[in-house]
């Protein structure tokens, strides 16, 4: 499970790695770019809809839950990536990849949910679709720059390096 004659580094069991700040990051710009062109989306979207029938009481709670996930999506994203930048262990940076790859997709989704509420921002939609394609390649390159010289077992199977066996120790 662990490699100790990892000569890249010399980090401690699950340490921080005093690599270049997140902030200073590509993914990391990107990310916020996206945080910012979803909050621009939310924050132009009605508060209400016409109170009345029962098809204006549904959009009003679609654009209510809508908005709400789209703030948790934008938020997850850039703070799940801070979170796993400098970490030095495979399996939580997986499983944050996974959330904030989550967030990315439900982001684009949650798109047709304000559509479907009668918020029609095509041009600022396309926006953050086109940041979400753009951070894509940047989550691709992050994600293959993980070492799997240090992890905990996942007990679920999901997030173990490539080859693991578990300790029977």
């Amino acid at each position: 499970m662990f490699d100790d004659d990892d000569d890249d580094d010399n980090l401690a069991f699950g340490a921080m790695d005093d690599g270049p700040d997140v902030s200073d990051s590509a993914i990391y710009q990107k990310a916020e770019e996206i945080q910012t062109l979803a909050i621009a989306i939310v924050e132009a979207a009605p508060d209400d809809v016409k109170s009345g029938s029962e098809r204006e009481q549904f959009e009003l709670r679609m654009l209510e839950g809508t908005k709400d996930e789209m703030m948790q999506h934008a938020h997850t994203i850039t703070a799940k990536l801070a979170g796993a930048w400098n970490l030095n262990m495979y399996d939580l940076q997986m499983e944050n990849a996974a959330l904030i790859r989550r967030s990315c997709r439900e982001l684009v989704t949650c798109l047709r949910g304000l559509e479907i509420a009668g918020h029609l921002e095509e041009a600022h939609f396309d926006l953050l679709r086109e940041a979400v394609k753009e951070f894509q390649p940047l989550f691709v390159q992050w994600v293959a720059s993980f070492q799997d010289s240090f992890y905990l077992w996942d007990d679920w199977g999901l997030f173990n390096p490539p080859g693991a066996v578990p300790d029977t120790e």
